[in-house]
């Protein structure tokens, strides 16, 4: 699996990219809404995992790489996973590295794992969820044409802690 954006190349993950997969997943920053930072030991079992052929089983996370084109760099990453394939809903995940947000690159790559999902993964419904004090995702799910559905209390356990968490969700335009 590959594609491409203007600025951006998205496509499986490599051995090869725990440098920089690490470099992003170790920043207190990048991680405060998502687990506590990642050792380079946690940060190669997430690519050992992200590197096996991806069955597509609900649950089961595809997980890309985003890669910037000019400067040929893993910049983040993005996740896909079916929640429910009878009603084809999925589910997108993002993470940038802390240099690169603010830069548009999270809207590009997410707009572009939305069209997969509905060309290509077979989905009529794309969901994100996000914890509630995540103020810069749900900007960009706002942005990804994303509604916010409902709040799950105590949904997401993040360093240990609950915490309540938004789901947003788009549909596919072809049904609505």
């Amino acid at each position: 699996m590959q594609f491409e954006t203007t600025r951006l190349s998205i496509r499986r993950m490599k051995m090869a990219d725990l440098d920089a997969v690490f470099a992003h997943r170790k920043s207190p920053n990048t991680s405060k809404y998502i687990g506590l930072p990642a050792t380079r030991e946690l940060a190669k079992e997430r690519l050992i995992q992200a590197c096996k052929p991806w069955s597509a089983e609900p649950g089961e996370r595809l997980i890309l790489a985003i890669i910037h084109k000019i400067r040929a760099q893993l910049i983040g990453e993005l996740v896909f996973k079916y929640v429910d394939k009878t009603q084809k809903i999925g589910e997108i995940g993002f993470r940038l590295a802390e240099r690169e947000i603010g830069k548009g690159y999270g809207l590009e790559a997410a707009s572009a794992l939305i069209e997969q999902g509905f060309n290509s993964f077979n989905v009529d419904i794309i969901q994100a969820v996000c914890a509630v004090d995540n103020l810069q995702s749900q900007r960009l799910m706002v942005k990804l044409g994303m509604k916010r559905k409902s709040c799950l209390p105590a949904f997401l356990e993040i360093a240990g802690d609950k915490h309540d968490a938004y789901i947003y969700q788009i549909y596919n335009k072809k049904i609505r």
